[in-house]
Parts: C-alpha cells; sequence; structure tokens
C-alpha cells in the first residue's frame, strides 16, 4: 500500500469523522486495510499530541498574540498586518479558499464582527499553534465556531487552516460552550 494512503485513511478516520466503510468505500479498499492503514499512520504520530507548545521563537509567539487579539477585538486591519502578504486561508472540507492577506480579509470582514471580546482557546494540532474561537451567539453564549491551524512565519501568519465541523473538533477536547463572561 502507497504510504500516502495511510495519511489520506487518518484525516478521512480521525479528523472527518469517517466511517471505516465510508474511507473503504472512497478508496477503493476494504474494511480492514483501512484499518490497517490507521493504525500504521496513528503510530507514526508523536506520542504526546496534546500538549501545548508554544512557538520556539518569540517573533511567533508575538505573531501568535497578534492573531488572538485580532479576533477578540474583530480587528480586520490587525488580521491583515499579521498575515503575510501571499497567505492563505482554508476551511476543510470545502473546496472554497483564499489567498492573499487582503482576500482573507475581504472574506473574514463581515463575519468578524460576532467575534468581538470573545473567548479564545490556544491549543495544538499536529504539533502547530491553533486557536479555538468562540464567538456570541444570538442567546450571548461563546460556543465553539472553529478551529484555526496556524502556520508562521518569522514574517507572519502564512497559512490559517479553519476547522468549523463541531463534530470533528470534539476529539480536540475543547468545550462546546464557555460560561457568559460578565463585564
Amino acid at each position: 500500500m502507497r504510504s500516502h494512503i495511510k495519511w489520506a485513511v487518518l484525516i478521512l478516520r480521525d479528523v472527518l469523522s469517517w466511517s471505516a466503510a465510508e474511507v473503504a468505500a472512497l478508496l477503493d479498499l476494504s474494511v480492514v486495510a483501512v484499518n490497517s492503514a490507521l493504525q500504521r499512520a496513528r503510530s507514526h504520530l508523536p506520542a504526546d499530541t496534546d500538549s501545548l507548545v508554544q512557538p520556539a521563537e518569540q517573533r511567533q509567539r508575538e505573531l501568535l498574540d497578534r492573531y488572538v487579539a485580532a479576533f477578540q477585538n474583530a480587528d480586520v486591519d490587525e488580521l491583515v498586518a499579521v498575515l503575510t502578504e501571499d497567505a492563505r486561508y482554508e476551511m476543510p472540507p470545502f473546496i472554497t479558499w483564499f489567498e492573499g492577506n487582503a482576500a482573507i480579509g475581504a472574506f473574514l470582514g463581515p463575519h468578524m464582527r460576532g467575534f468581538g471580546k470573545s473567548p479564545v482557546i490556544r491549543t495544538t494540532a499536529n504539533g502547530q499553534p491553533a486557536v479555538a474561537l468562540y464567538p456570541a451567539t444570538a442567546d450571548g453564549q461563546h460556543r465553539l465556531h472553529a478551529l484555526h491551524v496556524l502556520t508562521l512565519a518569522s514574517h507572519g501568519v502564512d497559512r490559517v487552516v479553519a476547522f468549523m465541523d463541531i463534530d470533528a473538533l470534539r476529539r480536540f477536547d475543547l468545550p462546546e460552550q464557555l460560561p457568559t463572561q460578565t463585564p
């Protein structure tokens, strides 16, 4: 079996929560082969994938802080400033993606109004810094909306992969709702 198959199986099973039968049908494999590939892929993952790892470089920690602040303050200008000029924003499994900080800002700008003063949980995903976003809903509650996995370059956030499937995000042991904050 080609080595990239195990990673496709891992993503489909552990990230997108597909059943073994669904993955087998898509990849033209048996369920046994899918389960075997999943075991092999998991065996190549680091043993401690749940620990929070801060970026090693001070500049990258600052970029992460600025990214978080941009969402907490609903500051589109700051978001655009912290992204690299050729940054990429993806939202799997949707095929829509945006390239360039201006395009990302234009897309996210109207959506960021709901994020002002919203709590954010910092975590990691696949060894990369990630932030869980909790905008306020119409009833005033702060519910999990997305997990942004960030690729940090020395000069800005180079890539954002925004996972919005709440069922898949349960694997990160994130709360689905945060307590309402009082002013």
